[in-house]
């Protein structure tokens, strides 16, 4: 049970950054201005989608799968979320 809720909890955490990703499209993002940067904002709408499919695929996990399988929806999540840092830190301002 406490399992499920921490994936519960985590797959929230994906949806909020990717819509965080998403509403900073023509926004000021950290230091960075996507509107500038077409590259950057391709990225930050690539990885907002990304996040979402994973946590949609992370729900029904949730409901369909074993305790073992939601691994699955940590692995990419995080995968997913640490490339795209590395991705931001990377960029030459």
């Amino acid at each position: 049970m406490i399992i499920q809720l921490l994936m519960v909890v985590f797959i929230l955490f994906l949806l909020a950054l990717a819509y965080n990703l998403w509403s900073h499209l023509n926004k000021k993002f950290l230091i960075y201005s996507p509107a500038d940067n077409s590259r950057l904002q391709g990225a930050m709408k690539f990885t907002s989608i990304l996040l979402v499919v994973i946590s949609v695929v992370g729900i029904l996990i949730l409901i369909f799968g074993s305790k073992e399988a939601n691994f699955i929806t940590l692995l990419l999540g995080s995968i997913t979320a640490a490339s795209f840092s590395i991705y931001l830190g990377n960029i030459r301002g």
